[in-house]
Order: structure tokens, then sequence, then C-alpha cells
């Protein structure tokens, strides 16, 4: 996937992304700043395969989906990439644009957000239409021969939406639009305009605990299901939002999918056995591993992480898994004590027997006859 960082020229990329980040972080989502070829590219690997498929790479495919009978909008597909990380989780993403003037505008973005994300929604490609979900099984990931499931961690797809606005816009403007695209709303619910408009109360607690504002030029606003970032004259140039950050998304994606996982296999635990051990040592190596408090030597991309978790719903997910783990904790310390508690009971009574016979021997030695010293003990 590196040769696609401005056309393999990467590593200005990298020695910026080494000076920004901690190990425990670039070993995560960046292994190929840490390590040689010969410790990649394995599916049993230990460290994360990013891939490309070259299918797509540069050849930035034509699209469209139909909106409505009389609205077709057209777009490009730039390159689709896989994430294969440990545990057998998988993450695919393509990069879809509109590159049209007529669709440049927020109704038309408005329109495909709402539409790109569903599985079942109908897309042309190649003179073909079909489904996203067949798309994204036949040309993306039938190689690696996921479970038949996959769609069930899938309802919809998650949005990391880029939008640069040529024109100034005030601060409450760019609010209300932020909700309105980020909550794949009709443009205006957030003013209070057709059945879908936010309470006030509700919009101003989504603004205050998921926004991100740093700077004039650029706002965005993170949820549970879309990623958005608003800015106002101010292009992704050095592809930073690209290239950085949605990496950073990614590796709280897979967190994510990690404790949902974690928890849908400790939901079905009704006894405590090996299986069930190794899923809370998988548990804690992978918190030791993947879960890091501050990873960044600059404060953006930790404000950034802060944001994206709570979005996702990360924290409480871990403190109910390690609820669960302190329980099989627990039950496998009882479940010690008790076999520990027969061995001693059995080795107590072998030391009773022990006794007796040797009292018996004893007592024969002092002249008591055998055969009456030995059914009377």
């Amino acid at each position: 996937w590196k040769e696609r960082i401005f056309n393999g020229d990467y590593q200005a990329t990298f020695k910026y992304l080494n000076n920004s980040y901690y190990d425990g972080y670039l070993n995560n989502i960046f292994p190929e700043i840490r390590y040689d070829e010969s410790k990649l590219g394995s599916y049993h690997s230990e460290l994360l395969n990013h891939l490309t498929h070259k299918d797509f790479l540069g050849n930035s495919f034509q699209f469209s989906i139909d909106i409505n009978k009389s609205k077709r909008i057209n777009f490009l597909a730039d390159y689709v990439d896989l994430y294969l990380f440990p545990h057998n989780i998988g993450i695919f993403s393509i990069k879809f644009y509109l590159s049209e003037a007529e669709f440049l505008n927020i109704a038309c973005i408005s329109d495909f957000l709402n539409q790109i994300r569903q599985l079942s929604t109908k897309i042309n490609f190649n003179s073909v239409e079909l489904s996203l979900n067949d798309f994204i099984e036949d040309k993306i990931i039938k190689w690696l021969h996921p479970d038949k499931d996959w769609i069930l961690f899938n309802p919809q797809l998650k949005s990391y939406i880029m939008i640069d606005l040529k024109d100034e816009m005030d601060s409450k403007e760019l609010d209300y639009l932020l909700y309105d695209i980020g909550n794949i709303s009709v443009i205006g619910s957030a003013k209070g305009e057709g059945i879908f408009a936010p309470s006030e109360d509700y919009f101003k607690r989504q603004l205050n605990t998921n926004k991100i504002s740093v700077f004039k030029n650029w706002s965005a606003l993170s949820l549970y299901d879309t990623f958005t970032r608003i800015s106002i004259d101010f292009p992704d140039e050095y592809k930073s939002w690209e290239y950085d950050y949605f990496n950073l998304y990614i590796h709280c994606l897979y967190l994510k999918f990690f404790m949902y996982l974690t928890n849908t296999e400790l939901s079905d635990v009704t006894t405590v056995t090996e299986k069930t051990e190794r899923i809370r040592d998988d548990f804690i190596e992978f918190i030791n591993d993947y879960y890091h408090s501050h990873f960044s030597y600059k404060f953006l991309p930790d404000l950034m992480q802060d944001k994206l978790l709570s979005s996702l719903e990360v924290p409480p997910e871990i403190e109910r898994i390690e609820t669960k783990i302190k329980r099989i904790n627990e039950h496998i310390k009882e479940k010690r004590e008790k076999s520990f508690n027969r061995a001693l009971i059995t080795i107590t009574l072998l030391s009773i027997i022990s006794v007796i016979f040797t009292s018996s021997e004893w007592m024969i030695s002092l002249g008591y006859p055998r055969n009456w010293m030995y059914p009377l003990t």
C-alpha cells in the first residue's frame, strides 16, 4: 500500500509519522516503518498487513448511483485498501469521490452519502448493475474467503467524510451542516426543518460531546457510524487526513471490532474451560498492545483518539469485558480452590491410612498378634 502514497514517494510521509507517534502505535498501524519485509506479508503474521488492490490503483474506476428516477450521481473509486489485522479481523476501505462539477454541491453529497453506506444499494460499475454488497464480495474480499456472516458485523458501512467548502460560513451554519452530514440527515434538519429535525437539547449535546474544534478553518464530528470533517477553503493538500488521521480511525475501529467479538464470545460462556481462559488471555494481551492512553508527540491525534473511542463506545465496552473477565478469574480461583481442597482431603486420608499402618506394624513388633491387630484396625 505504501507505493500509492504520493505515487511511491512515501519516505517523507513515513518520516513525519515516525516523528509524530510512539513506537506502540507505529507497531500497530504502520509496521512498515518499524519492520522489514521479512516480518510482513503473512496471513498468520502478528503484525498488520496493509494492502492495496492492484486493479483499482491509479485507475479511478467510474461508478454511478440512481438517487431517484430522474437523478443519477457519477463518482469515482480512487483505490481500495485491505487491513488484515491479527486475531482474524480484517477491514476494507474504499476511497470514493465526486469529481464532476455538477455533483459538487451539498445536496448531492448528502444524497450520495445516504446511499453509499447501504450494502443493498444498487451501483453501476463497468456498465453492470449490482448491489454494493455483491461488489464488495466479488471485487474486494473473495480472495480472503471470509465467513459468510461477515455482513452481520456490517449492517451498514462506516463513513469517513472529508468536505472542503470554497465559501466562508459562520460557525453556527457550519455546526448545522456538520450535524446534517454527520448524521446523514436531510440538509436543513439541524435548523429545525422536516420531521427528522433534532431537539435543541439533543443537537447541543451531540455537538458538545462529539465535535472536534481546534482551528477556525475546520471542524469535525465523530459519531458511531460516521466521522465528518468540514473545512473552509482549507483542502487537505498534504493528505494528512488521508494518510495519517484516517489510519487512526482504522485503529479505533479495530479496537471496537475486537471488543465486539470478545464480548460475543464471552456471552456464550456457561462454564469456564481452556477456551475461556484463552479468550481472557487474548483480551489482556490485546489491551496491553493496542489500547494506548497516549500515543503521539502531538496533541491533535490524542484528542481525536479520545473522541473516536468515545463515539464508538469503546471504553464502556472494555469496562464490561473487564467485569466479565473478573468474574471468570473468580470462577477459576474458586475452581482451583475446590480442586486443591479435594486433593488436600485425599492426601489427609492417605496420611491417616499410613499412620494406621505404621501404628499397626509397631504394635505387632511389640508382640501383639498380627491376625488380631489388623482386623481391629
